[in-house]
Order: C-alpha cells, then structure tokens, then sequence
C-alpha cells in the first residue's frame, strides 16, 4: 500500500486517522508544550497563553476560540469538512484537558519545543492529509493555499504563528519563551511539510544529444525508467537534436548518469531536484 493509498483509503480509516492525529495534537499541547509555557502559535498557543491567566483547561480554549473560525469554515467547505473539523478539535481539546492532569513528559523547555513541535505537526499533517484540519489558523491556512496552491502549507504555518509565538515572550515576559515557542513552531512546520509533501526524492533528467532514440531505449530497458524524446535544435550550429526527459527516483540518477555517458561522451545533461512528481510510480493525482 502506498503513502497516498493508506490516507485516502475509506470513510472509516480516514476517519481513525483524524482521530489519532487529533490526539497527537493534544498530547503535544497537554504534556510537553502548556507546563512548559512554549506557545508555538495558533489557536493552540493562543489558549496556551490565556490559559496561563485563567486556568480553565488548555483544550476548552481551544475548543471556544474555535467556534468563530469554524463558522467561516461553514461557509467555505459545508458541513461535512465541519463534522470532520470538529471532530478533530474536540478530540485534540479533551486529550489536552486529560493531559493536564499526568506529569509532563519533560520540564526541559528545549526537549519540550522540539518533541511537542514534532508531535503537533505530525498530528496537525495527519488531519490534513485525511481532508480535516485541528481548526484555528489551520482553517486560516487552507483558505490560503485555496487561492495560493503553490505556497507549501507548513511554510505559511510557520509565518502566521510566529507572530503568536513573539507575543508569548510578551505575556509570560521572558524573551527565551518567545525563543522556544519559535523553535517548537520551526519543528512542527518541518513535520508538516515532511508528511505532507516528503522528502525530496526525485530528480529530473534532461538530456540533449545527437544519439537521443539509443539513450532513450537504454533508458528504458536497461536502466529501467520511462522517458520522453522531443525534438529540439541546437542555437549555435542549428542542427536536430533529440532532448530526453526522464523522470527518476533519485537513488536512480548515478545508474542513468552512467549509462548516458557511456552512450555519448558529449551529451549535455541536466540532472534537477524535484518536490513533487505526479503520473505512474510517483504520486497519485487524488
């Protein structure tokens, strides 16, 4: 089974997925961020932070300022993202609350940001992936990237909350809380792109020569990946050449590299990296 076939799998798989993403969310909140005043942004850090103030439990906050963001979400999506959104803030809120009364994981703020960063943003990609968010600038963020598609979701992530983040070293009046509220929302945005986009693991093959059809075969039968032959024309001397494009996992590359250059010693070839790859033996479409 694939990445993309395991979270677009059925309506009861997806719907245990934002359930333990959810409750991935509220540990990170409940055990290692809240006692240790690390706000990484967000609704999340935002209850964080009132929380502080008013002890009612980190998860109700978040729960309450949910409530207006949800009614915009409404509005957007309809109400079936609305039951999966609530059901993934209302989970992430009662873990939060039930946190609260274990032992933290840590009184260490430095293994607290990275570890609860890491365990938010894997939580907070999980639901994402199955179609949901955990509410707050989750919802803020994919209103975004409906107008901006190209922007990478834990980029924005990352600036949004970091002004939540600052204001924490405001409130709690210590610049190092502002520090480690930034680290731990640093990790969770890495996470975020991680398990959302994954690593960057394929290449690009371009290559231009005179012996274009023999490269191509060799490509596909010898080294085993598919590839595509256009036609092109040298600037300098205007004469036909054959440009291969060729698509590859990049443990792929040095076995191509080779087999191009044995084939014709003067082919100019370009090898890029590649975020995302869509078609047969790459990512689905869904």
């Amino acid at each position: 089974m694939t990445f993309d076939a395991f979270f677009n799998g059925s309506a009861v798989r997806r719907f245990l997925i934002i359930c333990f993403g959810a409750v991935l969310y509220g540990v990170a909140l409940g055990l290692f961020l809240a006692p240790n005043n690390i706000a990484p942004g967000g609704v999340g850090g935002i209850s964080i932070m009132l929380n502080s103030a008013f002890p009612i439990g980190v998860g109700s906050y978040t729960m309450l300022l949910n409530l207006p963001l949800l009614v915009i979400a409404i509005l957007k999506w309809g109400w079936k993202f609305i039951f999966r959104t609530v059901l993934a803030i209302i989970i992430a809120g009662i873990t939060a609350d039930a946190s609260a009364f274990l032992e933290p994981v840590t009184a260490d703020p430095v293994l607290a940001a990275i570890f609860g960063g890491a365990l938010l943003g894997a939580g907070c990609a999980v639901v994402f992936r199955c179609g949901s968010t955990t509410g707050g600038t989750d919802i803020v963020t994919m209103l975004i990237t409906a107008k901006r598609p190209h922007l990478r979701i834990g980029t924005i992530i990352l600036v949004i909350d970091g002004f939540i983040s600052i204001l924490a070293g405001i409130v709690f009046k210590n610049a190092e809380n502002a520090l480690y509220s930034l680290a731990a929302l640093a990790v969770c945005s890495k996470v975020i792109d991680f398990i959302l986009y994954g690593t960057d693991s394929a290449r690009l093959l371009i290559v231009i020569s005179e012996k274009g059809s023999e490269i191509a075969d060799g490509l596909l039968h010898q080294v085993d990946v598919g590839c595509t032959i256009l036609n092109g024309v040298s600037g300098y001397r205007q004469e036909d050449r054959k440009i291969i494009l060729c698509a590859m996992k990049r443990q792929t590359v040095p076995a191509a590299q080779k087999y191009v250059l044995k084939t014709d010693s003067r082919a100019f070839m370009l090898i890029t990296s590649t975020n995302e790859i869509y078609g047969q033996g790459f990512k689905t479409g869904k």
